[in-house]
């Protein structure tokens, strides 16, 4: 009766072993297993301007609105300007449509442009992602600074993954993952992306970019 009790107190804690194992693998190689799909990666541009994009009256009108109530916490209201002046203005902005879910109607990525003054003087500029909702607009993540994002191949809880890029150099970025989650888009992990590399006293930019955790390159 003994030696049975030892064998199964030695079997359970092989298991918790095992499965601690497996939650620790899970963790360590999470970061390991991150793929940015880079060669898809884009940035919007003034000739993609909301103005001048193929929807209806009543969506510009919708997008505009979504986009000036967002803006007017940064302008600290209206920014000396009237409500029909700042949805002109917004209308500077830069959209794409996208479908991230696949149910036929799409999302909204907006992005502001220099022509817009939604930029920093590295090329990072805001960045929304919208949702149709009724006849208005619903905001799903808005981060400042962005220079360009990428649409991935992977999906979590039915919406496309997206990667957001910033420019810090030439050869360096941080990279953020989205996915998903409770009703909008949420930050799931953040990456540096280094295109360089030192070969002596000598760096070369690589073909690839080397990816690791953010502020732990190697």
């Amino acid at each position: 009766m003994g030696t049975r009790v030892r064998w199964l107190a030695t079997v359970r804690g092989t298991i918790k072993v095992g499965i601690g194992t497996l939650i620790f693998a899970s963790l360590v190689f999470g970061a390991e297993s991150f793929q940015w799909d880079w060669r898809h990666s884009e940035a919007l541009t003034a000739k993609q301007s909301l103005r001048h994009a193929k929807v209806s009256n009543a969506e510009r009108t919708a997008m505009a609105r979504a986009i000036a109530d967002q803006l007017k916490p940064e302008l600290g209201g209206l920014g000396g300007m009237s409500e029909p002046e700042l949805e002109d203005n917004v209308l500077d902005t830069a959209v794409k449509m996208v479908d991230l879910n696949g149910d036929g109607t799409p999302e909204v990525i907006a992005q502001g442009t220099i022509a817009d003054g939604g930029c920093s003087h590295t090329g990072n500029c805001r960045f929304w992602v919208f949702e149709k909702s009724g006849n208005d607009y619903r905001l799903l993540f808005y981060r400042e600074a962005i220079q360009s994002f990428t649409i991935q191949p992977s999906r979590s809880n039915g919406f496309s993954d997206i990667v957001l890029k910033t420019q810090h150099s030439a050869t360096a970025s941080t990279l953020r993952l989205l996915r998903y989650n409770e009703g909008r888009y949420q930050e799931a992990g953040c990456y540096d992306a280094n295109w360089s590399a030192a070969n002596g006293e000598a760096t070369h930019e690589m073909d690839e970019p080397r990816l690791s955790p953010c502020g732990k390159e190697q």
